[in-house]
């Protein structure tokens, strides 16, 4: 009996040591995961912070890079514009808004665009001379013909027939819309002018409007405006051309 009791009391010893043991390694075991897992996410806080730092240096160097950009290109815009401001009135002062110098360049800017070498206007203005030996203005008049015209032919004749002058335009219309044989005076007229050489030129317009050319060694200058109903009144002069 009791070496039997003696045998049962050391083995529940032993399973109380055996079980004590296992609870404690395993307590050691979770522990050592948790200073592990504590050190191993401290570590890799530390490293998240590290990069969001670089992160937040760089976006700072960014944001410091493009402020100094956008100072720099305030700068220049004001520049630009004080320059052109400068120019602007320099322009105004030199070219005035209005006026023959203005509208000579008004022109000459048109030429350009549409083709014309700056180097041929050139020459044409370098070989441009005052007018000499200009007849006094004179006035005359010429029936504009319409499709409703049915009247005689009506032309005026310039520098002794260095040119004929005569047109064509649209018909007016009566109160209930009928053709009328004179011309409307708002809408576009074709004046044709025939040299004595037999060269013809043309010019569309809505009155007024001017033109000149060249014939038989002169310079004919023509002003068209309204005249009475169905004429037009040509008011011209002409200078020796060289």
């Amino acid at each position: 009996m009791g070496f039997g009791s003696y045998d049962s009391r050391m083995r529940y010893k032993e399973r109380s040591i055996r079980r004590f043991n296992k609870a404690l390694l395993f307590v050691v075991i979770i522990g050592a995961i948790l200073t592990l897992g504590f050190v191993l996410g401290r570590e890799h806080a530390a490293i998240k912070l590290k990069t969001l730092e670089i992160e937040v240096t760089d976006k700072d160097a960014r944001i410091k890079k493009l402020q100094d950009d956008m100072t720099a290109t305030r700068a220049e815009a004001q520049t630009a514009t004080s320059r052109f401001e400068q120019l602007k009135a320099q322009y105004e002062k030199e070219l005035p808004p209005s006026g023959p110098i203005h509208d000579i360049v008004d022109m000459v800017r048109k030429q350009i665009d549409s083709g014309m070498p700056p180097e041929r206007l050139a020459f044409i203005l370098r070989s441009a001379r005052a007018p000499s030996n200009c007849s006094d203005p004179a006035t005359k008049r010429f029936i504009i013909k319409t499709p409703a015209y049915k009247g005689a032919e009506s032309n005026i004749s310039v520098g002794e027939g260095a040119v004929i002058v005569s047109g064509t335009g649209v018909s007016s219309r009566s109160k209930v819309g009928q053709l009328e044989s004179w011309y409307d005076p708002t809408q576009l007229i074709t004046v044709t002018f025939k040299k004595a050489d037999g060269e013809t030129e043309k010019k569309t317009g809505t009155l007024p409007f001017q033109y000149s050319l060249i014939a038989m060694g002169r310079e004919y200058r023509f002003n068209f405006s309204e005249g009475e109903k169905s004429f037009v009144k040509v008011t011209f002069d002409s200078c020796e051309y060289q």
